[in-house]
């Protein structure tokens, strides 16, 4: 369909909630309307490389690196610090598949390693919404990003607040939640439609189960101690009680997953959401 405006759609949700199966739908209904969704986010962007790239590819590899490094935060796994299994290049730690192959605690996290990887990657997100989305979104693409920002970022920040090596004080971490989601709420940053994948974090968890995939790094509290389903439990409903408030806050479309297939979803979202945006119905 040619003459579309530029969209610039987000979601948010718990780890495992569907989605990326759920843009994907999203992707093949608006694919039958000849509409392109693409899909934007910080692994994307990375994946593919290393390689000569403009601003800012270099710096989203070289931050990549640094932001594992600090999420770990002076770590230990088996006695080996976890600064000594992390390179210094992007090339090497793409090599290691670190997503796949890395811990998921440490021992001995210091609160302020996690702290500073979750504002990192705000920071960055200014320059992925400026450099990457909005450019897109100017040319009539249709963008989306399928896990808001503020996700990984309040996640950080949670983990941060739970190390037991608090050498950052926890009200001060605490203060630093509350800052980053007004930070959140600035209409820079803000997507044209916002959408709150309201779930269980059981329903998610069984989900994960169920498709044979593991938790990963930074989806359940390991990082400061506790392990385990319920370790994946506790932060992920940490995290939708957050999201819930925010996304009242800022107006988002909520969405209430329960049983529902990906397919339904998709259709509430195309027929109330983006069908009156993309071609006036």
């Amino acid at each position: 369909m040619t003459g579309t405006r530029g969209l610039r759609i987000a979601m948010l949700g718990p780890d495992g909630i569907g989605k990326t199966t759920l843009t994907e739908n999203i992707r093949v209904q608006l694919a039958e309307r000849d509409i392109e969704l693409h899909v934007v986010s910080w692994r994307r962007l990375v994946d593919g490389s290393p390689g000569p790239a403009p601003y800012p590819q270099t710096a989203f590899e070289q931050l990549w690196v640094e932001d594992w490094r600090l999420l770990y935060g002076g770590g230990r796994v088996d006695g080996q610090s976890v600064d000594e299994r992390i390179p210094r290049t992007f090339e090497e730690f793409a090599a290691l598949r670190a997503e796949e192959t890395f811990p998921l605690g440490a021992e001995g996290v210091r609160s302020s390693g996690p702290l500073a990887s979750g504002l990192v990657e705000a920071s960055l997100d200014f320059v992925i919404e400026a450099e990457v989305v909005r450019p897109k979104a100017a040319k009539g693409a249709v963008v989306v990003r399928e896990s808001y920002g503020y996700k990984p970022v309040l996640k950080a920040l949670l983990i941060a607040a739970a190390c037991q090596a608090d050498t950052v004080p926890r009200n001060v971490v605490e203060r630093m939640i509350a800052r980053v989601t007004d930070i959140y709420a600035d209409p820079f940053l803000q997507p044209d439609v916002g959408i709150f994948l309201d779930g269980a974090s059981d329903t998610a968890h069984a989900r994960r189960s169920v498709e044979g995939r593991g938790v990963g790094v930074a989806e359940d509290y390991a990082l400061s101690g506790p392990t385990g389903a319920e370790s994946f439990l506790s932060l992920q409903e940490d995290c939708n009680r957050h999201f819930a408030k925010a996304a009242d806050e800022w107006g988002w479309y909520r969405l209430e997953v329960a049983d529902r297939t990906p397919h339904d979803l998709c259709t509430e979202i195309v027929d109330n959401l983006l069908a009156p945006r993309l071609w006036g119905v």
